[in-house]
């Protein structure tokens, strides 16, 4: 009896190990090899008292029209296909409940279906963390400078990374 006990307590430990490493190892496969994507974004800085200062970001480019395929599950897991526009900036194109077949750029989201709008609203990554310090000095850029803000992401395989915020080119970081 003990001795399963003990090997059930391995095992526990071992899956509790393990999902973080994985997704670790998703995430930095992604910010080497994944391609590159800037989206206009609108930040601000939320204070949180576990989290500390932040900057919360919130992409321009969050819905994608599309019929919703299954009646009655509003959040569900789907795929998003990012393509670049003209002026070099990113959307989301195609929507999917199945995993893209050849193409690497998609990335795999939860999200609800507005059904009025017949929209898809998708959920991207909102936190950038930055030193404490400066991001109330990050949100004074951000708030001066609007209309030239962007997230750089890096998008592989389903994993979506953010590399920075950039404000008129540079890194939101070195301007403070």
């Amino acid at each position: 009896m003990k001795k399963n006990k003990l090997i059930l307590y391995i095992v526990a430990v071992c899956i509790l190990f393990l999902l973080p490493i994985g997704t670790v190892i998703l995430k930095t496969d992604a910010l080497r090899n994944g391609e590159e994507f800037l989206f206009k974004v609108e930040a601000f800085d939320p204070y949180d008292m576990f989290r500390g200062n932040y900057l919360n970001i919130n992409f321009m480019e969050q819905e994608i029209v599309g019929e919703y395929p299954k009646a009655g599950e509003y959040y569900d897991w789907f795929y998003v296909t990012i393509e670049k526009s003209g002026d070099g900036f990113a959307y989301f194109s195609n929507i999917s409940l199945e995993e893209p077949k050849d193409i690497s750029n998609y990335y795999k989201t939860r999200g609800y279906y507005i059904e009025y709008r017949k929209t898809y609203n998708i959920d991207t990554p909102t936190r950038y963390y930055m030193n404490e310090n400066k991001s109330l000095d990050a949100e004074k850029v951000y708030n001066e400078n609007m209309e030239d803000t962007y997230v750089k992401v890096k998008v592989k395989d389903g994993q979506m990374v953010i590399i920075g915020v950039y404000v008129n080119d540079v890194l939101i970081d070195t301007m403070i």
